[in-house]
């Protein structure tokens, strides 16, 4: 059957809507939720119900989607006998609703065209819907049933239209397995306005059930249950029953009457009937066909009438239309128009605001610019210029073309006096430049170190400062190319000025020292030294240059005249940048400014410092105020001075300079401002922008001695790198000026860099906290390789000490490399005058180094004796070892120690410590001959006692009473004298009176005999205290001894 007659055939049995009656005997409807109930009637009858159908499904039922408990219908239709339990059913799933408007799912099944109920079901017994593989639907009603479509189609209608009236008509949606409602939508081609044939019946029903009279409850319908009818069987013989008589009477007819005439008048009535209904029938043809065609052509009228009509109605549209348009496009023109007129004043009088007159265009164009009064002009004219081009506008009158035209004629006049400026002022550059390089009267001559001003120059262009100023907010490029033809022209001056005197400097006034003359420098000799003499030989050269010091180092430190650490310190500050020399520009008549960062300038006895005895000379060159200043150095023309005076003098020279320098190139072109107060601090400002022109300064007739003030350090990260990178390029030959002159006057002696690197760093100090970053920048580069220099110089003096030929064969006394290295500490102490910087560290590195490199090799001599099993028994190499260790140790410590450098008192610890290890060795070794067999015979006691006790020691043999007897007789106190005697002699030709060492190790000697003899005597009471048997001497008489021997020598 197709699905229409499916549905009708549902329709008239089953589900006949609210107006049927439902089959006698069969309940309208199961309870709702009573899975396990059953609609049950006898064959051939149906199961009617009060609900609508909504819509219906053929399914095939899988018999196994009860989970094993088999089909819960009683009829299946031969299914199970035949089929099995594996056999698929068909049956019909339908969606009805009562009258109440609830809906409900039934599951029927069909037998020979007859339909009934198997099951019923309310929408929220829906606990799940699994869509499964192919046309399968899993639905959970109380249990799961497995439910076969016929296509693919109506299974996604179905699984669609369950769980859209689940979401619209219940609270909780059910459980969805591999359904998703938006892949339904796809399949179905549907957007998300679709409605279901289901739910569209379902809103249809419900309007026709809204349209009842009112007073009617859905709800009292529900509550109140269908009555069943009781069962009856139909009469078979029951027929419609008609009144005979009331028909007869309306014929005249009686019971008595002739029945075939009754029947002749009906027969003949219902001809009759039928030929009028005939004829009727062929009149109105004949007349429904005249009005028809009457109508028609009415109607065919009617439409070009109203075509007619609408035509017309058209025209007057568009004619009204056009009336409209015209009345606004004549009430706009008369609005325009009005609008033009006073947009005209407007423009007007703004243009009136914006007039420049026109000799402010002519001296833009003409005015010469080499007088202060054609300056002046201009730059009246350029402050105008730039408050009628920056002028703001409200609302947006700035975008107007008439003012734009207008500023950008302005801007041409700007431009064009931009590009005369610009070619004016890089002339000019130019010209001043080879005027100063053509100066015969600049030219330093032989021995002269003077450094010339330029003032003139300044004052020359610091006119233009503020049409400077005016260019850079204009056109920045231009501004820029200014810059580095100022640059380039000043670096062609100061290359040669710089040059000049540097060479002046460097030739004639650096003092050129003599390689003899350096008495702290470690030489690489041979030391091989076997004679007292010439110890002696060296102690009496030493004596008589106590009182005298040579060129660059202190007196002798066995002398008075040695000097504190604070003595050095106050010789060693010869020159200080912060204060002023005499005859510079900071003290000259025509420079007054003092230094912003140390003004306690020192005018007090300068005796002993390098300011002290070289004055400066400052004068005017060229005379009258507008004169350039003259510095120079009161120097004879040969005088020759040391290397760091000369770079400390020539740093005094120079640092102003490049500081002045820096300043007038940020003042002249505007690269930051300071505050016009002039109190001494400079106050960083950027450039004003093009919105807001700085206005023309007024010029400050002291301007150029703030020139010579270091300023404080730019904000600004840009514009300090932009001034560094100029005064960079102004003076970028003075690095290499000041290098070559530097490695020429340390030529001869390398250890001038320390004291260079002080002078240095006290300069580095003096700036590092202003904004002259290139001077801290150049002076770094140039104290970095000094650094170098000194390195090197230092692992030279290492190679030399490693390199020096320390023998043990034979006695060496101090060797070369000890003796020097106090003086070497001395002349470090003096370079470094109390400095206590980056040079300190630098020279207690050196310290380090040399130090460990002369313990390193007096320890290597040690371990050749050790080593070597030629010299091990000798006792000539060992005592030649420890008499090295003692004079040089003993000589390291006194002298270094007496110099009070923090730095070395751990070496000196170490010294000491090697000094006394050595001593001591040295006093076992000598002892034991004098002493003999009675060093033999006690030091044989002390090794048995360390095996057995006092009591067994006179058991043995060699140890009895009598061998302690006939010992202790042949030392007696004259023995003992002549041994010392003999001792004495011996200790005089290893030690010289130098340093009174010889005096130090006799009074060892002594220690140590009296503590070997007091140990004997020890040995005899305690291992022999029954004997009274006893040394020939006591300790007053051996101390007798040593003491007569003492003052005899």
């Amino acid at each position: 059957m197709t699905d229409a007659t499916v549905r009708q055939a549902l329709a008239t049995q089953l589900f006949v809507g609210f107006g049927g009656t439902p089959t006698v005997g069969t309940p309208s409807s199961a309870t709702r939720g009573d899975s396990s109930s059953r609609l049950s009637a006898t064959e051939g009858s149906t199961d009617r119900t009060n609900e609508k159908l909504l819509q219906q499904w053929k399914v095939r039922e899988d018999d196994r989607g009860g989970k094993g408990k088999g089909s819960d219908d009683d009829d299946d239709g031969g299914a199970k006998g035949k089929g099995g339990k594996g056999a698929k059913k068909v049956r019909y799933i339908c969606i009805t609703v009562k009258k109440n408007m609830k809906i409900r799912v039934h599951k029927v099944k069909s037998k020979g065209g007859t339909f009934a109920i198997s099951k019923t079901w309310g929408l929220d017994d829906i606990k799940s819907i699994e869509s499964c593989e192919d046309t399968r639907v899993d639905v959970n009603l109380g249990k799961t049933y497995r439910w076969y479509m016929d296509d693919m189609g109506k299974k996604v209608e179905f699984m669609y239209t369950l769980i859209k009236l689940c979401r619209r008509y219940l609270k909780r949606l059910p459980k969805l397995v591999n359904i998703t409602e938006e892949s339904l939508k796809n399949d179905m081609n549907i957007d998300a306005s679709y409605m279901s044939a289901t739910e569209k019946e379902f809103t249809t029903t419900l309007n026709t059930m809204m349209a009842r009279p009112r007073g009617v409850n859905f709800e009292e319908e529900e509550e109140v249950p269908e009555e069943e009818p009781e069962y009856h069987p139909p009469d078979q013989d029951a027929q419609p029953t008609v009144n005979l008589d009331e028909v007869l009477s309306d014929f005249n007819w009686h019971a008595s009457g002739d029945a075939a005439d009754l029947e002749a008048r009906l027969l003949t009535e219902l001809q009759a009937l039928e030929a009028a209904n005939v004829h009727a029938i062929i009149q109105s043809e004949d007349q429904a066909n005249l009005v028809v065609e009457q109508l028609e052509g009415a109607i065919l009228q009617l439409d070009q009438i109203d075509e007619w009509l609408g035509h017309y109605t058209h025209l007057l549209d568009s004619m009204g239309q056009d009336v409209h348009q015209i009345e606004i496009q004549t009430k706009g023109m008369q609005i325009a128009s009005a609008n033009q007129k006073l947009l005209l004043q407007e423009v007007q009088k703004l243009l009136t605001t914006l007039r420049l007159p026109g000799f402010i265009v002519e001296i833009l164009r003409n005015e010469p610019l080499d007088d202060p009064d054609g300056i002046a002009q201009c730059e009246e004219a350029t402050e105008r210029l730039a408050e009628v081009i920056n002028r703001k506008f409200d609302d947006g009158l700035g975008d107007m073309q008439a003012i734009k035209e207008r500023v950008a004629l302005y801007n041409g006049y700007g431009n064009q006096f931009a590009a005369r400026l610009h070619n004016h002022l890089k002339a000019y550059f130019q010209s001043q430049a080879e005027l100063y390089l053509q100066d015969k009267n600049r030219t330093s001559k032989r021995g002269s170190l003077k450094l010339y001003g330029h003032e003139t120059i300044e004052e020359r262009l610091y006119r233009f400062r503020n049409l400077l100023r005016w260019l850079k907010d204009v056109d920045t490029r231009k501004h820029y190319e200014l810059q580095m033809v100022y640059v380039q022209e000043m670096n062609r001056v100061y290359k040669r000025e710089i040059r000049e005197f540097m060479e002046q400097l460097r030739v004639h006034h650096v003092k050129k020292l003599a390689n003899e003359d350096q008495e702290y420098v470690f030489s690489q000799q041979s030391v091989s030294v076997s004679l007292a003499a010439s110890n002696a030989l060296k102690s009496a050269m030493n004596r008589s240059q106590n009182n005298l010091s040579p060129s660059g180092s202190f007196p002798s430190p066995d002398s008075k005249q040695f000097p504190s650490s604070a003595s050095s310190r106050k010789l060693g500050d010869s020159w200080r940048p912060g204060h002023r020399r005499k005859g510079t520009r900071g003290d000259s008549d025509s420079f007054t400014g003092t230094d912003s960062f140390r003004d306690d300038e020192d005018d007090g006895d300068d005796s002993g410092s390098i300011r002290g005895h070289r004055r400066g000379i400052s004068e005017t060159y060229g005379g009258g105020k507008g004169g350039t200043s003259l510095v120079s150095l009161d120097v004879g023309a040969d005088e020759k001075m040391a290397p760091d005076e000369a770079v400390g003098h020539a740093l005094s020279m120079l640092a102003p300079i490049m500081v002045r320098e820096q300043n007038f190139i940020s003042d002249l072109f505007g690269l930051h401002h300071k505050s016009r107060n002039f109190t001494g601090s400079a106050t960083d400002l950027l450039s004003p922008s093009p919105a807001t022109p700085a206005p023309p300064t007024p010029v400050n007739p002291n301007w150029q001695h703030e020139l010579d003030r270091p300023r404080e350090p730019i904000r600004d990260v840009k514009v300090q790198k932009r001034i560094h990178e100029l005064v960079e390029g102004m003076f970028q030959d003075l690095r290499e000026e000041m290098l070559t002159m530097i490695e020429s006057s340390l030529k001869y002696d390398q250890t001038y860099a320390v004291s260079i690197m002080v002078r240095i760093e006290e300069y580095i100090d003096e700036h590092k906290n202003t904004g002259h970053t290139y001077i801290v920048a150049l002076l770094d580069g140039v104290h970095k390789k000094l650094t170098s220099i000194f390195e090197k110089f230092v692992d030279e003096q290492i190679r030399g000490i490693d390199e020096t030929n320390v023998t043990s064969k034979k006695r060496s006394g101090i060797l070369l490399f000890v003796r020097t290295f106090p003086r070497f500490v001395d002349r470090m102490e003096r370079c470094l005058g109390g400095a206590d910087g980056p040079a300190r560290k630098i020279v207690d590195k050196a310290y380090a180094g040399i130090v460990s490199k002369i313990f390193e090799t007096l320890e290597e001599v040690g371990q050749q004796v050790a080593n070597d099993p030629k010299s091990s028994t000798d006792d000539k190499e060992h005592l030649n070892v420890h008499i090295l260790n003692v004079e040089n140790m003993h000589h390291f410590y006194s002298e270094v120690r007496a110099r009070k450098v923090p730095t070395l008192d751990t070496y000196v610890k170490q010294a000491k410590s090697a000094y006394d290890v050595n001593l001591d060795a040295y006093c076992k070794v000598v002892i034991r001959k004098p002493l003999g067999k009675l060093w033999d015979f006690f030091e044989g006691i002390d090794a048995l006692l360390k095996t057995n006790t006092p009591e067994e020691v006179s058991y043995h043999v060699q140890f009895s009473k009598t061998a302690l007897k006939d010992v202790v007789k042949k030392y007696p106190g004259k023995e003992i004298k002549k041994g010392l005697e003999l001792l004495y002699k011996r200790v005089v030709k290893h030690y010289t009176d130098e340093e009174g060492l010889l005096q130090v190790v006799w009074r060892g000697i002594q220690e140590e005999v009296t503590r070997r003899l007091r140990r004997y005597e020890d040995i005899i009471a305690q291992c022999y205290p029954e004997t009274s048997i006893r040394l020939e001497f006591t300790m007053d008489e051996l101390l007798g001894y040593f003491s007569e021997l003492a003052r005899a020598h």
